[in-house]
C-alpha cells in the first residue's frame, strides 16, 4: 500500500475482550462466520475496545484522553470490519448483519464519540492530521452505511441492493430498483463520506443519472472533502542513530531487520509511523536502530529463555537489546507478532570497549570529566566519566532519545546510571540531574559514584534475572560485571566459597558454568536456617539498600526442593511445590489452577505485587503450595 487508505486501515487496533491478539495496525479482515440463527437487537455484548488498553501509552495523550479511548463498546467483534475506507456492501449473512447492527451498538457508539469528543477534542492525533476522533467519526460513518434499512420493509439496505439482477450498465438496471429509497440513499451516503475516497467519478456519473431518471433534486453531486488532514509518509527532523531508510514496496519490519541488520523489535518501538509491520507504506521514512552484528528470527516455541540459551547471552540481553518486548517477554511470540520476529542477539552499536560510539559531535576522552558546574549528579552514576547529559525539562528527551543522542546502548547507560531501571527509565528520570552518558574503560571497577561510595554494592532484591535454586531467604544480591570471577565476588562480600555456591547452586563448582555477566547473585542470606552463619559487609545507597559499611549476620540455607526455573527473593523455604507461570498466566489464573487463594499466592510469593501488575514473569517459578 501507498496511499491514505492503508493508512487508515492500519489505524484499528480493535481488541475484543482480554484474550484478543492485539496487533498494532491490524484490522479484522475476516467478518467473522456463524450459522443462521437469530439475533435480539436489544442484546448486550461483552465488549470491543477500539484501542487495547496500554497501545496508546507513548502518544503523549492525557490519562483522561488516554482511558476514554480504552472504553469498551457494547458491539459484536465484528465491528472491526468497519475500520476501512473500502466500498461497505452486503455482509451476505442475515446473523452476522444482525449482530453488527444491534441497537446497543449505535447508542454505544454514539456515547463513545461524545466521550472522545470531550476528553480528547481534535488535537489529540494518532499521526499529524489524523486526530482519533476522526477515526470514531470514520467508524461511525461506516456503521451507518452497513446498517440503513428500508423504512417500509425493515430489510438491510445493502441485502436489498445486492438482491437486484446482474446488469451490464446501469442504464438496464429497473426504474423500480434504481429509483428505491435504498439505491437513493447508499448514493447519498457515499457522497456525504468524507472517511474514504470509494467515492470517485464513476459513482459520481452513476448519481447524476440516478438524480435525472428520478427526478430528484441533489444539492451537491461533488465528493466532500476528506477529513483527513494528512500525507503520509513524513520525514523525520532527525535521526539520531544516523541511520536512516526509506521503506519500498513489500517492505516489512522483518525484512528489513535482516537485511540492515537491526532489531525489528527496536525498529517498531522507534518509528510511530509504522503502523503494520507486514505491510509498511512504501516511501515511510524511517530511522533504523543501531546495528547489530547478530539477528536470531524468533520460533513459534520460543521463549526469552530459549533465545538466550540459543545464542549464548543472558535473559536480561535479551530484553535490553530489543526495546520493543515487555518486561517479562509475554510479546514475544503471537499468531500474528505486531512487531515482527528479528531481533538482536549481540550488542547494538556493537561489543562495549569503554567508549561510548563515536559520532560527528563526540567529545569522548580517556579521563574522566567533572560534572556540569552547580548540577546535581543522579543517585549512584559513576564519576568515572567522559560525557555528561543533563536532564533539562526543555528538552523533554525520555531514556530512548538520550541513548540514540549520545550513542550509548540502553543497558549500558541504565548500569552506568543505577538510579534508572530499565523498566522504568522514563518515569525513573529526575529534571535537572546530570547522567553519565560515556563510562570510561574500567568504570565498573572505579570506586568514586555520585553517592562517594567505596565499596561494592548489594541490592536486597534482585534487578535483574536470577538463576534457578537461588535461596529463598537471600537479601543482598550482586549484578556480575564483565571479568568477575566467584573469587573476586566472594572477596568482595566477605564469604566462604561454600556459602556462594550453595546460595547460588546454578554455578559449577570450579566455577566455570553459571556465572553470567548482568544475572543478579545471592551474597547474603537473613538468618533462619540451621546452617552455618557468616558475616558480610554490605554498602548501599537509599535505593533499597542498607547504610554504608552496615555489617550484617548472614546465613546459608537452600529450598527443600530445586525450583524448575529462576524465582525471585522472598519464597518461602519450605515451598514444596514450585509452577513455572506461561506467557498469558495472570496471578487469578495459577491460583485456579492451584485450587490456592490470592492470599496463599502473595504470601508465598512476595516479590509479586498485591495486583499483580509487578513481579509476575513469565519463564519464573513461583511458590504454590508449602510443607
Amino acid at each position: 500500500m501507498g496511499s491514505l487508505s492503508a493508512l487508515v486501515v492500519a489505524a484499528s487496533y480493535f481488541a475484543v475482550g482480554q484474550a484478543h491478539s492485539i496487533s498494532h495496525g491490524r484490522v479484522h479482515n475476516a467478518i467473522h462466520q456463524a450459522h443462521a440463527r437469530e439475533v435480539d437487537s436489544n442484546m448486550t455484548f461483552p465488549g470491543v475496545a477500539m484501542f487495547a488498553n496500554g497501545t496508546l501509552s507513548t502518544f503523549g495523550l492525557s490519562s483522561t484522553c488516554e482511558d476514554a479511548l480504552y472504553q469498551k463498546l457494547d458491539c459484536d467483534g465484528s465491528i472491526s470490519s468497519l475500520v476501512t475506507d473500502e466500498y461497505i456492501g452486503s455482509l451476505d449473512n442475515s446473523t452476522t448483519t444482525a449482530l453488527l447492527c444491534a441497537a446497543s451498538c449505535e447508542s454505544s457508539i454514539s456515547e463513545f464519540h461524545k466521550s472522545i469528543l470531550t476528553r480528547c477534542g481534535d488535537l489529540a492525533v494518532l499521526v499529524p492530521g489524523m486526530p482519533f476522533v476522526t477515526l470514531v467519526e470514520q467508524l461511525w460513518s461506516n456503521w451507518n452505511q452497513s446498517c440503513f434499512v428500508d423504512p417500509t420493509t425493515g430489510e438491510n439496505c445493502n441485502d436489498l441492493i445486492a438482491s437486484f439482477d446482474n446488469v451490464t450498465s446501469q442504464a438496464d438496471i429497473s426504474t423500480t430498483d434504481l429509483c428505491s429509497y435504498c439505491y437513493v440513499k447508499k448514493l447519498e451516503l457515499m457522497q456525504e463520506d468524507a472517511y474514504s475516497d470509494v467515492y470517485n467519478a464513476d459513482w459520481q456519473s452513476a448519481y447524476e443519472y440516478v438524480a435525472a431518471t428520478c427526478n430528484i433534486t441533489v444539492t451537491d453531486f461533488n465528493a466532500t472533502a476528506s477529513a483527513f488532514n494528512t500525507s503520509y509518509p513524513v520525514t523525520e527532523s532527525a535521526c539520531l542513530s544516523g541511520n536512516a531508510y526509506t521503506t519500498k514496496d513489500g517492505d516489512t519490519c522483518d525484512s528489513i531487520a535482516l537485511a540492515q541488520g537491526v532489531s525489528a523489535a527496536t525498529m517498531y518501538y522507534t518509528n510511530p509511523n509504522i503502523l503494520n509491520c507486514s505491510d509498511i507504506i512504501t516511501g515511510t521514512s524511517l530511522c533504523l536502530p543501531l546495528t547489530c552484528s547478530e539477528v536470531y528470527s524468533v520460533e513459534s516455541n520460543d521463549t526469552c529463555a530459549t533465545v538466550a540459551v540459543t545464542n549464548f547471552i543472558t535473559l536480561a540481553n535479551v530484553i535490553n537489546w530489543n526495546s520493543q518486548l515487555t518486561w517479562n517477554c509475554s510479546n514475544l511470540v503471537s499468531p500474528e507478532p505486531y512487531w515482527g520476529s528479528v531481533l538482536c542477539v549481540s550488542p547494538p552499536g556493537g561489543n562495549y570497549t569503554g567508549q561510548a560510539l563515536t559520532t560527528t559531535s563526540s567529545t569522548s576522552t580517556t579521563d574522566p570529566v567533572d560534572p556540569p558546574a552547580g548540577v546535581t549528579v543522579a543517585n549512584g552514576s559513576t564519576l568515572d566519566c567522559g560525557a555528561w547529559f543533563v536532564n533539562e525539562a526543555s528538552l523533554g528527551y525520555n531514556c530512548s532519545d538520550i541513548c540514540l543522542d549520545n550513542s550509548i546502548a540502553i543497558h549500558l547507560f541504565v548500569d552506568a546510571n543505577p538510579s534508572l531501571n530499565y523498566t522504568t527509565c522514563d518515569s525513573d528520570l529526575v529534571t535537572g540531574d546530570a547522567y553519565c552518558v560515556d563510562p570510561l574503560s574500567g568504570w565498573e571497577y572505579y570506586d568514586s559514584t555520585a553517592t562517594n561510595t567505596s565499596t561494592v554494592m548489594a541490592a536486597t532484591s534482585p534487578a535483574w534475572p536470577v538463576q534457578t535454586g537461588i535461596a529463598s531467604n537471600c537479601d543482598a544480591y550482586y549484578e556480575a560485571q564483565s571479568g568477575d570471577t566467584c573469587d573476586s565476588i566472594i572477596t568482595e562480600f566477605g564469604i566462604t566459597m561454600t556459602q556462594f555456591l550453595a546460595w547460588n547452586p546454578a554455578i559449577s563448582s570450579n566455577c566455570t558454568s553459571g556465572l553470567w555477566v548482568e544475572e543478579d547473585y545471592c551474597v547474603g542470606i537473613v538468618i533462619g536456617s540451621n546452617t552455618g552463619t557468616a558475616t558480610a559487609t554490605i554498602t548501599t545507597s537509599s535505593n533499597n539498600m542498607a547504610s554504608t559499611s552496615t555489617s550484617a549476620i548472614l546465613s546459608a540455607s537452600t529450598s527443600a526442593i530445586t525450583p524448575p526455573a529462576p524465582t525471585q527473593s522472598g519464597i518461602p523455604a519450605d515451598c514444596s511445590e514450585y509452577y513455572v507461570a506461561q506467557s498469558g498466566d495472570t496471578c487469578a489464573i495459577v491460583e485456579t489452577k492451584f485450587g490456592i487463594t490470592a492470599t496463599q499466592f502473595f504470601a508465598w510469593n512476595p516479590a509479586v505485587s498485591s495486583d499483580c501488575e509487578t513481579g509476575f514473569w513469565a519463564e519464573e517459578a513461583y511458590c504454590v503450595s508449602i510443607s
